[in-house]
């Protein structure tokens, strides 16, 4: 049987959520008083281009496994069963796209700026209201600890202490997910019970072929919609760039988004394998049915309060891995909106005004952003408190937002066509259908489908009696739904369509409205090339030759010049034509 239980936080678990705190702290004042003492915006915001591909790596995975995986994924799990696991299918779509197609145009084109801001207080106001519902923290006290720390440890280190701490904030989150599903698991019994009770309970379900986009989950819609909801975070989102472009070569970052490709299986599969084990554990008492949580986002936080309580220490482990989460997230994005505002905004205004912009300033400049952005981050947390499912409302958002922007980043990098124009129209025109499907589907929510709930053996404890509770909840009567049909498409179809609706009008537009714009005046460095798939030896190789070439044909040029005649040297010239055709086409095959 399953009581109430009022679960507090102990001097203990305080000391060890404390501990992660202040050690996050003296990461950010230690990096302020080492190296260059980040004097310099490159230091300040690109590590002065010198990290290697493994601390790239896991500031990610940390940046982007936040509160929203950990609170999140389980109670997904939980609730609808199982199906949604098959997200990580998507990620061997994703990480071979972000590695060979988008990390070499951001770098070779030096870009240090793409978009971020919503996306954080989502963040910070998951693992708050969590917390407040099963411990007790108060919601505003867990909204200012984290952004009164992001700001100060990101504001004077700069993104060496954001990436450093990203390292440290990683292993803590992925040791307390396994310390979680360790204990959690002897509890119910082993996996043998776990997996027996989630087939009893309907949730033991991975693999639907039906083809139809309402349908909330799906094989195509993880997959195909999984990666395309993902990729305005992985592939064009500032905090994603920022590491890359941190990076010392872009062999190095380039094997940074292949490292995680591994690590967020593992990251998504322990959240996921905590869900089932919190489901096995309730699945004959749902607090959720029985009043004694709110929302599915605080099962996780409210079984470790629960059923680990009693362990000292491991709630204080718990908080300080969702909180990690949640710090490296927002201060990956407080740094990254620091160089979105100085590059796209300030230096702009400075040289449309002659103005010199030194060093010293750009440098105050981005730590007076970051705190100004920390501020705003806390404010926007307070007005999150009308979000739905957290991990719904992420691929919602970022469908909306991102989407459109991952079609414009497509527009420059795969046609020469695309011009202003025709990509501010294709990013109009997504925007406004993906506002358009998302605020329908919020006013006309689409019926779904939850597992049944049991609260067979629950036991309530009034002030003087004892009820016992005898019941399991039955899906209720499907209602003809009101809206129009395309609310109903699911939420991992968001960013898809409006990628589709941005990249297909603005090559329109383009197409058919060209004006004056010149396909042989675009920069090469912003368009992908099939190279850029080509492993390294093989492209350094092909891009020697071509250099090779063209010193050439500038020799050759100068030695028309001088003898004033235009033939072509003899065939000492076609036959180092011929073999770097020849070195090109083989390296094409490699």
């Amino acid at each position: 049987m399953v009581t109430k239980v009022k679960v507090k936080f102990g001097n203990i678990d305080f000391a060890v959520f404390g501990i992660m705190l202040i050690l996050s702290t003296a990461i950010g004042i230690y990096h302020a008083l080492t190296g260059g003492k980040q004097r310099t915006t490159k230091e300040f915001l690109f590590a002065n281009r010198g990290m290697m591909a493994i601390p790239v790596a896991l500031s990610l995975i940390a940046s982007f496994m936040s509160a929203i995986t950990i609170l999140g994924v389980p109670a997904e799990i939980y609730i609808y069963g199982t199906q949604y696991w098959l997200i990580i299918a998507s990620y061997v779509i994703l990480f071979p796209s972000v590695a060979l197609v988008f990390v070499p145009v951001f770098r070779a084109v030096d870009i240090s700026s793409s978009y971020e801001s919503l996306y954080m207080a989502i963040v910070i106001y998951g693992p708050a209201i969590a917390l407040e519902a099963v411990t007790g923290f108060p919601v505003w006290a867990s909204i200012i600890s984290i952004g009164i720390v992001c700001t100060f440890y990101t504001t004077i280190g700069g993104i060496k202490a954001v990436i450093w701490n990203d390292v440290f904030q990683a292993i803590v989150m992925l040791g307390g997910l396994v310390a979680i599903l360790i204990v959690g698991t002897h509890k119910v019994g082993g996996f043998g019970n776990v997996f027996d009770r989630l087939e009893k309970g309907q949730r033991l379900k991975f693999i639907d072929l039906n083809p139809d986009p309402t349908q909330r989950l799906s094989i195509w819609s993880l997959i195909v919609g999984g990666a395309f909801g993902l990729f305005p975070l992985w592939a064009v989102n500032q905090t994603a760039v920022q590491r890359f472009l941190a990076a010392k070569s872009n062999k190095e970052a380039k094997l940074a988004v292949w490292i995680n490709l591994p690590l967020s299986i593992l990251a998504v599969s322990l959240c996921a394998l905590c869900g089932c084990v919190i489901y096995a554990f309730y699945a004959d008492c749902d607090p959720i049915s029985n009043e004694q949580i709110k929302k599915g986002d605080q099962i996780l936080p409210y079984f470790v309060m629960h059923v680990l309580g009693s362990l000292y220490g491991v709630p204080g482990l718990f908080m300080a891995c969702l909180f990690s989460g949640t710090l490296s997230t927002v201060s990956s994005g407080l740094n990254s909106l620091a160089a979105v505002v100085l590059e796209d905004f300030i230096r702009p205004w400075t040289r449309y005004r002659q103005k010199e912009l030194t060093e010293t300033h750009a440098t105050l400049y981005s730590k007076l952003l970051a705190f100004a952005f920390g501020g705003l981050t806390i404010g926007l947390s307070f007005l999150a408190t009308k979000l739905g499912a957290i991990l719904q409302t992420f691929y919602s958002v970022f469908g909306v937002v991102g989407g459109p922007v991952v079609g414009a980043f497509c527009l420059g990098m795969f046609t020469r066509r695309a011009h202003s124009r025709g990509v501010y129209i294709g990013l109009l025109l997504g925007f406004i259908v993906g506002l358009w499907i998302g605020i329908g589907a919020k006013l006309y929510p689409p019926p779904a489908a939850k597992a049944p709930f049991s609260t067979e053996k629950c036991e309530i404890m009034p002030t003087n009696s004892t009820i016992m509770m005898n019941s399991t909840s039955t899906p209720p009567p499907v209602k003809e739904y009101e809206g129009l049909a395309f609310y109903r498409l699911s939420f991992l179809w968001y960013s898809a369509v409006c990628f589709a609706v941005t990249y297909l009008t603005g090559l329109i537009v383009s197409v058919l409205w060209p004006g004056d714009h010149r396909i042989g005046d675009v920069d090469s460095r912003l368009l992908f090339k099939i190279n850029y798939c080509l492993p390294d030896r093989a492209l350094n190789n092909s891009r020697k030759l071509q250099d090779e070439q063209q010193q050439l044909n500038q020799v050759d040029s100068e030695t028309v010049r001088e003898n004033g005649t235009t033939s072509k040297p003899g065939g000492d010239m076609e036959d180092v034509e011929e073999d770097t055709e020849g070195a090109l086409l083989m390296t094409t095959r490699m």
